[in-house]
């Protein structure tokens, strides 16, 4: 009896600590489960998951705070919580050789994104990603303007950034008594010649003539005030049509009348405008950037703006930068939806807040009211880009047109039929 009541005993125990083992090793398996479940959701708060896409943009001495972007750049990661944008900004200066680099030397030191004015796009486009119409149609709400250097070849190679447009900035206190605010080239022309009094130092109206100065772009805005193109019905650059002779003519019609600065040739549009702040000139055109430098240097300075005057038709002149995506980046899907959100609305009125000229056909509803804004944008409809192909060339070739005309060389037809051989000579020469 007692040998056998110690055998039940024996195998009672080993019942129980093998129950108990079991029951130990199953709780340790369940805890390594539960454990490999966790370890694999996703995790939406975490930062390791978080994908953090870079942005370099640039910005003038003068120009405005970046930093005010930062709200922008936060609704756009609550919207996209496993997305952040790490936005640097650098001078203007740099720009231009650190994207060269970017494409060339220092290709694996490129930002996923970074910011590039419509001059430089057609250079810089074998280096970027290029979108169809699944980016496209996200576009739709800007006016055409804005969008023309970015489609190249029908492809579309970034989203609006910063948008600048022309406005006539006059002098109220020397405006002729009676005189409205010139709308056409003759009332321009009229305005600035009774203005001018070179005894006391003042004249009606600035434009630039020195070379690199800002006098091609002025040319272009009288070109479009003249309903005319720098094209031919082929798509090929065109210096001597009907209308931009009429407006180097014009040009040279103001200078003859003592509408103009004297020693026209030698100023820039950096001299111009502080001409206009020191009172020296009744008007000059310029664009958006200059009303918030007169306001932060000259606080108390008379002078307001109004759309340029034009002959045929109603004229805007825009240029504009972009946020591009370059092709090294190792996150175009994301990138991507960083492009969505900066062509809705609700980032383009911040951008319009940080002093940007309204591109996005709803925020220009809403800012037309607006007095200092509406000439900027009152002539959308018929607002023009210059050329986002071989633009160094072309500014060249006007400012030759400017300096022939201007300085009484020769007519203003002989000078553009001078700057239209040696274009077309120099493009039928191979690639060097």
């Amino acid at each position: 009896m007692n040998c056998n009541h110690s055998a039940d005993k024996v195998k009672g125990l080993w019942r129980g600590n093998a129950a108990a083992f079991i029951f130990s090793t199953l709780h340790v398996l369940w805890l390594v489960a539960c454990a490999a479940s966790l370890l694999a959701l996703p995790r939406t708060g975490s930062a390791q998951q978080v994908q953090r896409l870079t942005l370099v943009a640039w910005e003038h001495e003068d120009g405005p705070d970046l930093r005010k972007c930062v709200g922008m750049l936060e609704e756009f990661s609550r919207q996209h919580p496993h997305l952040k944008i790490d936005m640097t900004h650098d001078a203007w200066a740099s720009a231009y050789p650190r994207i060269s680099r970017w494409c060339g030397s220092l290709r694996e030191y490129a930002p996923d994104m970074t910011v590039i004015p419509d001059e430089w796009l057609a250079q810089f486009a074998p280096n970027l990603y290029t979108f169809g119409t699944g980016l496209g149609r996200y576009l739709e709400p800007f006016i055409p303007a804005v969008l023309d250097p970015i489609t190249i070849d029908g492809r579309i190679y970034g989203v609006p950034w910063r948008v600048d447009s022309c406005a006539l900035y006059y002098r109220p206190d020397l405006l002729p008594e009676g005189r409205k605010v010139p709308s056409t080239w003759d009332e321009l022309l009229a305005t600035a010649a009774e203005i001018s009094d070179p005894e006391q130092g003042v004249y009606g109206l600035g434009l630039p003539g020195a070379i690199n100065g800002g006098g091609a772009r002025a040319l272009l805005i009288l070109l479009w005030g003249a309903g005319g193109s720098l094209y031919d019905a082929d798509g090929t650059i065109d210096f001597t049509s009907v209308q931009m002779t009429a407006a180097l003519e014009y040009w040279v019609r103001l200078a003859l009348a003592g509408a103009l600065q004297p020693e026209v040739l030698s100023w820039d549009a950096a001299q111009l405008q502080q001409a206009f702040a020191e009172r020296k000139l009744g008007m000059i055109i310029a664009g958006s950037a200059f009303a918030k430098r007169l306001k932060n240097e000259h606080g108390a300075l008379n002078f307001a703006v109004a759309p340029l005057p034009y002959r045929d038709q109603p004229v805007a002149s825009i240029s504009a930068t972009y946020v591009v995506i370059m092709r090294t980046t190792q996150h175009r899907a994301e990138c991507v939806e960083f492009l969505k959100f900066m062509a809705s609305r609700a980032a383009q009125d911040c951008m319009h807040q940080t002093g940007s000229v309204a591109s996005h056909r709803e925020v220009i509803s809403q800012v037309r009211g607006e007095p200092l804004m509406h000439a900027f944008v009152a002539s959308f409809e018929h607002a023009h880009a210059r050329p986002n192909r071989d633009w160094k060339n072309l500014e060249a070739m006007l400012d030759d047109a400017l300096f022939l005309a201007l300085g009484g060389r020769c007519s203003p037809a002989e000078a553009l039929a001078t700057v239209q051989e040696r274009y077309d000579s120099a493009a039928a020469l191979p690639p060097q």
